[in-house]
């Protein structure tokens, strides 16, 4: 019962227009011309009493971040980054959402709302990627991020040609699969002059102004193509979506983020939002966005012909990638929009230069006290034979104790050593 109350007042906050968009999404089949209470209880019901069904109307990626929340419990935060693109779950108010920062906000669920999805998260991934179904997601995601808009007709066209390969031209269930995703129904986007006729990556912001850019270009007449596994590629790792990483320009540009201390997620992150800045740079003004990796960290850098030769790694990059205003096409196969970096850049001042700063100073580390390190004669039985002729708990290693990575950072910040001073570290 008090599920039902949770979901009803979740619901009850909707204007009835809304409400019907929700059932759409979640792929509830109510009847048209229904009041809004009438709405209200039906979508209750529906939301209460057949989640094995609804969740099979998300994406994959809205399906994962569900698994992540019911995974920590319930009423438990998680802290994630702010997604480029909206949430159906966040938009129907099935998940909390509060932005702690500009980059990151906390995500959790309702204990109600954890109790109806717990038992079938599972079931609706297994199911999800037996049936095909996030397959056909993360190709066509592709293609509208390898495009950024398309012609809907185009793009059907596309996976048609996609599915013939993949499923031996079954084409009523690539239609059925499509009209059980969001993913088409999430991707319509509106023009001026039809509001049906495009698809659109959901990182498109504005979808007049990347049409209006495109018109600055018209010796590009064509979409450029691409087979159903690059698209894949472009489609797949959501939240954070690239292409070409494995091209020369690609595996230099991994090498450089890993050099400069990016790993795991955090790599992924930086390898996206190159790719997405790439996307957004239209050939004029700075392109202070795109190196923001490197120029984020400019004291990690000792000379500006290194500092300028990782700015052009991003370039290069860049300019092999599919570009939303060149449809689809590249810099190296077009030479337009080119992305250039000064001849003689110059290191960015670092933080603080030319003003005192009220900084810790370096102090000398005390013994460390993480498990599974040992600085002293104490703790190593190996300098036993030392100990009669050097103080007590005198440390060795050119008389300066082992900072362990877990172990506060010498220079009084708070952090620890692996956030701080040793970050960039091996």
């Amino acid at each position: 019962m008090k599920r039902l109350r949770t979901i009803q007042g979740i619901l009850d906050a909707f204007q009835k227009i809304e409400l019907e968009d929700i059932g759409i999404l979640f792929g509830a089949d109510l009847p048209s011309r229904l009041k809004k209470a009438e709405l209200v209880n039906r979508l209750t019901y529906y939301l209460v009493e057949r989640p094995q069904v609804w969740l099979g109307h998300l994406l994959e990626q809205e399906l994962k971040q569900l698994k992540t929340l019911v995974k920590a419990g319930p009423d438990v935060k998680v802290r994630q980054d702010i997604p480029d693109y909206p949430s159906v779950l966040e938009a129907a108010g099935l998940i909390e959402t509060a932005d702690r920062k500009d980059d990151y906000r906390d995500v959790w669920i309702r204990k109600e709302v954890f109790d109806i999805v717990a038992p079938h998260i599972d079931t609706a991934l297994r199911e999800g990627e037996k049936s095909g179904r996030f397959d056909i997601e993360r190709v066509g995601l592709g293609y509208l991020n390898l495009y950024g808009i398309v012609p809907y007709n185009l793009f059907i066209d596309w996976m048609m040609d996609y599915y013939e390969i993949r499923y031996d031209g079954d084409f009523d269930r690539l239609a059925a699969l499509l009209q059980q995703s969001p993913l088409i129904k999430l991707s319509r986007c509106s023009t001026l002059s039809d509001p049906d006729e495009y698809l659109c990556s959901p990182l498109v912001e504005d979808v007049e102004a990347l049409l209006e850019v495109r018109n600055d270009y018209p010796e590009v007449e064509h979409y450029r193509p691409f087979s159903p596994d690059e698209a894949r590629e472009a489609g797949k790792g959501a939240p954070y979506f690239t292409f070409g990483l494995q091209s020369p320009e690609g595996r230099s540009l991994v090498r450089m983020l890993r050099r400069m201390g990016y790993e795991g997620e955090e790599l992924l992150r930086e390898e996206h939002y190159i790719w997405l800045n790439a996307q957004y740079y239209e050939g004029t003004g700075s392109a202070d966005e795109l190196f923001v990796s490197v120029t984020s960290q400019a004291d990690w850098f000792v000379s500006k012909e290194e500092y300028r030769r990782f700015l052009l790694t991003i370039a290069h990059y860049a300019e092999t990638l599919p570009r939303w205003a060149l449809m689809g096409h590249s810099t190296a196969e077009t030479g337009l929009l080119p992305i250039e970096v000064e001849e003689d850049v110059a290191l960015p001042p670092m933080e603080g230069d030319g003003e005192a700063e009220d900084v810790p100073a370096w102090t000398m580390p005390r013994p460390t006290m993480s498990p599974g390190y040992t600085d002293t004669i104490e703790k190593d039985g190996r300098f036993a034979p030392l100990s009669s002729i050097l103080p007590d708990g005198f440390p060795f290693g050119m008389a300066i104790p082992h900072v362990a990575p877990d172990d506060p950072c010498p220079c009084g910040s708070g952090l620890k050593y692996r956030h701080c001073h040793g970050k960039h570290l091996s």
